[in-house]
């Protein structure tokens, strides 16, 4: 598969999904999952990954090119058109011809395994310890590590590592060719210190484990989500030793952790210590700003808008893979809900109301948001980084009013987003990629409140 075709390929089926979302009903949209899952069961293949994209557990970006990913990403692709289909009154569709090659299309158009995929749950896990709440520890040999790898068990989450790599492809699994060949050697020479690798089972509400402390297991029930959070390179180097020598005599230390998102990432700020994370990541995960914790209620809530738009840096939005930041937001919710936060009460209510509030605005303005927002950026500044300022301050002016959704979209309707509106040269962001100043924000601040009541 041409490499520019792949990159096409997995932009094209996030924004399909990601349209079905906004567009389409719960009923329908069940549906359409229902017969890509059915696709792969049919075929004897797992239908595990292809549950995980419509969750958005499985980013497509940490898909790599060997055979079985794009093998992967064609029977996804073709089952997702051939739904599609069925839907009348749904006008979307994709074809594998835009994307695969002749052969890739003859090779894997009726493509089905000869023995059906086997039950891969529930897992257990035998000669655990519990060392923590919800932190286990085990070993496992070089063999079950891969085995886990190859039934595409751990899924590699951006949210919980340290640096992803940010390219004009998107979020990319940051790997270091040289440091893999290097454990990869180390391994193979018997030089390789077990040092642990941590698997967590993602606690986000589907994922059920259960610990049998009298007999040592620990057990992962189907629909848990497994995130590898530290250890990419000692597994990627571990499938290399072992194609060398498939009896590798090696055991790996294992961490299993049952935690939210923001608490593996609490974990490996621990482990930080060892290699430093950016700065800009760091701040973000201080939770001792009550603004960041704000910033946790919203990033929770899966179907969020708002969640979805923001990232961590601004490298995203010049890739465009966001419209803003999550520090631009949690700046604007400090300066304007400031006495609500410091109550720590408050902090899952404002979390919740700002997701309500953004998701209203971001569905009532679909388009410029969700389904074509880096076109309309070329000529609008509604979805510009900095206007999210703005918004989140018109939020906290509307809180409370049981009339805010009329004034919402009637506030709205009353500026001129164009580029061409002097307004924005006058607040001084049209030309500029630097985050708002004091002063500057406070403008967008005036320009959403003012004559608000």
């Amino acid at each position: 598969m041409i490499k520019e075709k792949e990159v096409s390929l997995k932009h094209k089926l996030k924004e399909i999904i990601a349209e079905l979302g906004c567009t389409t009903s719960l009923k329908l949209m069940d549906s359409i999952k229902k017969d890509v899952v059915n696709e792969f069961i049919e075929r004897n293949m797992s239908e595990f990954r292809a549950i995980l994209v419509f969750a958005e557990n499985l980013d497509l970006n940490t898909l790599t090119n060997s055979d079985e990913d794009i093998r992967f990403l064609f029977i996804f692709t073709f089952a997702l058109n051939k739904a599609l289909k069925k839907q009348e009154e749904i006008n979307i569709s994709i074809d594998v011809e835009d994307y695969f090659t002749k052969i890739e299309t003859d090779q894997w158009k009726n493509y089905k395994r000869l023995e059906k995929a086997k039950d891969i749950y529930p897992l257990v896990f035998k000669k655990t310890q519990q060392v923590g709440d919800r932190i286990w520890q085990t070993v496992l040999s070089a063999q079950q590590l891969n085995e886990l790898d190859t039934d595409n068990l751990l899924i590699y989450n951006f949210k919980t590592q340290r640096n992803p790599k940010i390219t004009a492809q998107g979020e990319q699994i940051n790997i270091d060719k040289q440091k893999v060949r290097e454990i990869k050697e180390r391994l193979l020479s018997g030089e390789q210190f077990p040092d642990p690798i941590i698997l967590n089972i993602l606690n986000n509400g589907d994922s059920n484990v259960a610990y049998d402390e009298k007999n040592e297991t620990l057990t992962i029930f189907e629909g848990s989500v497994i995130n590898l959070v530290d250890g990419s390179h000692r597994k990627i180097a571990t499938g290399l030793a072992l194609e060398i020598n498939p009896n590798l005599p090696f055991n790996w230390q294992i961490t299993l952790t049952f935690l939210s998102e923001k608490s593996a990432h609490d974990y490996m700020t621990q482990k930080d210590k060892q290699k430093p994370m950016k700065r800009e990541y760091i701040q973000q995960m201080d939770y001792s700003r009550p603004e960041n914790l704000v910033i946790d209620v919203i990033v929770d809530d899966r179907l969020s808008e708002l969640a979805k738009a923001m990232k961590d840096d601004d490298a995203y939005i010049k890739l465009n893979k966001a419209l803003t930041k999550k520090s631009i937001i949690a700046q604007a919710i400090e300066e304007n809900y400031r006495e609500q936060i410091a109550i720590s009460t408050n902090i899952r209510r404002i979390g919740r109301w700002v997701v309500e509030f953004t998701d209203y605005l971001m569905g009532s303005y679909a388009e410029e948001f969700i389904i074509n927002p880096y076109n309309i950026k070329e000529t609008s500044m509604i979805n510009n980084k900095n206007m999210f300022y703005g918004y989140i301050a018109f939020s906290a002016k509307l809180m409370g009013n049981k009339n805010w959704e009329d004034i919402l979209i009637k506030k709205m309707e009353s500026i001129d987003f164009s580029k061409d509106n002097p307004l924005w040269k006058e607040i001084g962001i049209i030309q500029s990629n630097k985050d708002a100043s004091k002063t500057q924000r406070g403008k967008l601040y005036n320009l959403f409140t003012e004559g608000v009541e």
